[in-house]
C-alpha cells in the first residue's frame, strides 16, 4: 500500500441531532491531520423521530446502494462506520458488512454505546446472531470504554476490539462568569434524551426530596418518547414551578442554560459510552453527579471530577445532591479540575489512536490480497 490511507467515513446525518453529527466533522478533520485521505457520507436515519416504515425500507436500500457505488468508483482502503449498537442500527449495518466482497475494504465499525450486557442469553436471539456477525466480519470494533470491551472480549475473544476516547472541542463560549444573579436559586441540569434509561425519571424523583432541604430548582434539556409522560409527572407532582422542560436546545440557548448552571446531573443507565453531554458540561466547569458506568467510570474520579451514584436511586441521589450544593468550595474544587480535564478529549490527543487502527487494519488487508 503506497501514499495515505484512504478512509470512507460513515455516520449520521445532521437532520438526526445527537452526538454522531457534532463528531463526524472532527473525525474527518483529525484523520486528515493524521495524513488520511477522507470523505465523508451519511449513514443513518434521515430524520429525527419516527420514520414511516415505507420511507425507512426506501431511505435504507437507498443508502446501501449509494455507498457501495462510492465504494466501487473511490475504492478506499477502509470503511469506517460510526454507528450504535441495538436493533435499528443492526438491521442498517448488517446488510453492509455481508455487502462488502471479501471484506474489501475491510470494515471498522465504531459502537458509539453498546448493548454488550445484553449478548449473555438475556437477549433476543436473532439480537444476538446480528451482533455477532457483524463484529466478526470487522477488522476492528472500536468502543468508548473499558467495561464494554471487557464484555465484548468475554463473547468474542477472536475479535479486535479497541477503547477510543471522542474528540471534542470546548464551546467557544465555555468558561465564561455564569449567567446568574447573586441570591438565585441553584440550578440542577441534565441534558439527555428523554427516556426512562437516561435517568430523568430518578432525578425528578431525587429533586422532589432535594427541594425540601435546599431551595433550588431543575432543569431538563432535550427531547425524547418520554416527554409528555416527563411533564405530566411534574404537574402531579405540584413542582411545575421548579422544574423546567425545555425540550431540544442548541446553539447559544444551550450555552446559556450551561451558563446558568450550578452542577450537571445524568443518573444514566443506558446503554452509551461516553456522554457527549457530560464533556460539554466539564468545559462549562460544571461539577457532575451521574454513575459510575462506561466511559464515566473510565475518565471521572470521585470527588475530583463527580460525585457517583448508583442507578436507579433517587433517594441516595438527593443526598448527594444535598451535600454538594451545601460545599460551595467542593463545587470550585470539581468545577476547576473539569474544566482542566477536557484537554484530555482534544482532537490532536486522541485522533491518533483512531488513525493507527485505520492504518493498520489497511496495512494488514493490503498485504493479505
Amino acid at each position: 500500500m503506497s501514499g495515505p490511507t484512504r478512509v470512507l467515513v460513515l455516520t449520521a446525518f445532521p437532520a438526526i441531532g445527537g452526538p454522531l453529527p457534532k463528531l463526524a466533522p472532527l473525525v474527518a478533520e483529525g484523520l486528515q491531520r493524521e495524513g488520511c485521505e477522507v470523505r465523508v457520507a451519511g449513514w443513518s436515519a434521515h430524520s429525527a423521530g419516527n420514520e414511516p416504515l415505507v420511507a425507512k425500507l426506501a431511505g435504507r436500500s437507498g443508502d446501501l446502494r449509494r455507498v457501495l457505488r462510492r465504494v466501487r468508483e473511490w475504492r478506499p482502503d477502509v470503511l469506517y462506520v460510526a454507528t450504535a449498537h441495538n436493533r435499528p442500527a443492526l438491521l442498517r449495518d448488517v446488510p453492509l458488512a455481508l455487502s462488502l466482497p471479501q471484506g474489501r475494504p475491510p470494515l471498522v465499525i465504531h459502537f458509539h454505546g453498546s448493548e454488550s450486557d445484553r449478548l449473555d442469553g438475556r437477549g433476543w436471539a436473532p439480537f444476538d446472531t446480528a451482533s455477532r456477525l457483524l463484529v466478526r466480519r470487522a477488522a476492528a470494533v472500536l468502543l468508548l470504554s473499558e467495561e464494554e470491551r471487557r464484555e465484548w472480549r468475554r463473547h468474542y475473544p477472536d475479535v479486535r476490539f479497541e477503547v477510543v476516547l471522542n474528540p471534542f472541542v470546548p464551546p467557544q463560549a465555555a468558561g465564561e462568569a455564569p449567567l446568574r444573579r447573586e441570591g438565585d436559586a441553584p440550578v440542577l441540569f441534565c441534558v439527555a434524551r428523554l427516556i426512562r434509561a437516561k435517568g430523568v425519571f430518578d432525578l425528578l424523583d431525587a429533586f422532589a426530596l432535594l427541594r425540601r432541604r435546599i431551595p433550588c430548582r431543575l432543569q431538563f434539556a432535550g427531547s425524547g418518547p418520554e416527554e409528555q409522560a416527563l411533564r405530566r409527572r411534574i404537574d402531579l407532582m405540584g413542582i411545575e414551578d421548579e422544574v423546567d422542560v425545555l425540550g431540544y436546545v442548541a446553539g447559544d440557548d444551550l450555552r446559556a442554560a450551561y451558563e446558568r448552571a450550578d452542577v450537571f446531573v445524568l443518573p444514566s443507565y443506558f446503554a452509551e459510552g461516553f456522554p457527549l453531554a457530560v464533556m460539554e458540561a466539564m468545559s462549562y466547569g460544571l461539577p457532575v453527579v451521574t454513575t459510575p458506568i462506561r466511559g464515566c467510570a473510565d475518565h471521572l474520579v470521585e470527588g475530583e471530577n463527580a460525585l457517583f451514584v448508583a442507578a436507579r436511586d433517587p433517594e441516595l441521589l438527593a443526598g448527594r445532591l444535598t451535600a454538594l450544593l451545601g460545599d460551595p468550595e467542593l463545587r470550585r474544587r470539581m468545577g476547576a479540575a473539569n474544566r482542566d480535564k477536557v484537554a484530555d478529549f482534544a482532537p490532536r490527543r486522541v485522533m491518533p489512536a483512531y488513525a493507527a487502527v485505520l492504518e493498520d487494519v489497511a496495512r494488514s488487508a493490503a498485504s493479505a490480497q
